[in-house]
């Protein structure tokens, strides 16, 4: 959970207000994915699969969410990817996925799953 303060933040301030998220936020992969791997086949699913991705990822980690509003690809972390989601109960959060298929979910502070 340390250093997620940063992106936390960056994934509040966008979300403020129920305003969606400019397209200019979204942060391009700086990550190489083994090919073939977890990490290029997620990157590679059209949005509604990769929403059902993460969903599964925070219903995994037993946390609210009944369905995903918006989910932003953020800068990778430690060459993870990752994506600030935000629920349709208002809950948001964080989510980096590893090439072994396993995603830390991470609540944003200020939101009800925070």
């Amino acid at each position: 959970m340390r250093g997620w303060t940063a992106l936390a933040a960056m994934a509040m301030l966008a979300g403020c207000n129920g305003q969606p998220v400019p397209e200019a936020a979204n942060v391009a992969a700086t990550a190489t994915p083994a090919p073939g791997g977890y990490i290029a086949k997620v990157l590679a699913l059209p949005p509604r699969q990769l929403n059902g991705v993460l969903y599964r990822a925070i219903d995994d980690a037993k946390q609210p969410c009944q369905g995903i509003v918006e989910a932003t690809r953020q800068a990778d972390r430690k060459g993870k990817p990752v994506w600030a989601v935000r629920c349709v109960d208002g809950s948001a959060w964080l989510i980096a996925l590893g090439d072994d298929g396993m995603a830390d979910v991470t609540g944003i502070k200020g939101t009800p799953g925070g």
